[in-house]
């Protein structure tokens, strides 16, 4: 039986030569992960095996700036679904940084303090595709590409940055297609149809025993 534990492979092994001058090759996946699913971990391990990275770090947004507050689940909630989802994956880990700083979660701030952190380290700030046309609106999008390699993993429709800016900065992977988001998730557990393969059974297992997404409901 497969599980988001498997190993994708996509293109070469590598994208790059490791420089012996580099420390550690570091990844960071954002979001606000409400909730995770299979998606996300296998196209952390597609993008970790396709550029040589030694660990990705997944950082759950406290405050995300496009969302409102109110349309969020608990951070706590959130949080212990990424720990779950994680479980045995040495080289996926979850970190708390946006969560504890509270406030409103800006990538540059937390690459900031990754870099601060991580003296030496090489950043890669992974992101979908579909999320490279709204790079120009985030908060200081040309300090992010200062501190750290954007990479962004296939989707069906690969992005296309409207900024000339950041377009030819933005490095595209040909990662494997993963056909699922967070919002199909929520919206098939609001309709009572099952979510299995989705995600991992102990995040599924959390949702219904905490009645997140309208699981609760009578």
């Amino acid at each position: 039986m497969m599980s988001c534990a498997l190993k994708c492979r996509a293109g070469s092994r590598t994208w790059t030569r490791r420089n012996p001058a580099v420390g550690e090759r570091l990844g960071v996946l954002g979001g606000t992960f409400d909730p995770i699913h299979c998606g996300h971990v296998l196209l952390a391990l597609s993008v970790r095996e396709l550029l040589d990275l030694d660990r990705i770090l997944f950082i759950p947004a406290a405050d995300p700036p496009h969302k409102r507050s109110d349309e969020i689940t608990d951070a706590i909630h959130r949080w212990r679904m990424v720990e779950l989802a994680l479980e045995g994956l040495d080289v996926l880990q979850p970190s708390r940084l946006e969560i504890d700083r509270g406030g409103t979660s800006y990538t540059v701030e937390t690459l900031r303090h990754l870099r601060s952190d991580h003296d030496g380290a090489e950043l890669h700030l992974i992101i979908g595709a579909d999320n490279v046309c709204d790079l120009s609106t985030w908060h200081d999008p040309e300090g992010i590409l200062q501190i750290a390699r954007v990479v962004a993993g296939a989707r069906r429709q690969s992005g296309v940055s409207d900024d000339d800016r950041f377009a030819d900065r933005i490095i595209h992977l040909d990662t494997p297609l993963f056909e699922v988001s967070s919002t199909t998730v929520r919206q098939r557990l609001r309709n009572h149809q099952p979510i299995r393969y989705l995600v991992p059974p102990s995040v599924e297992s959390y949702i219904l025993d905490n009645g997140l997404y309208g699981t609760g409901d009578s």
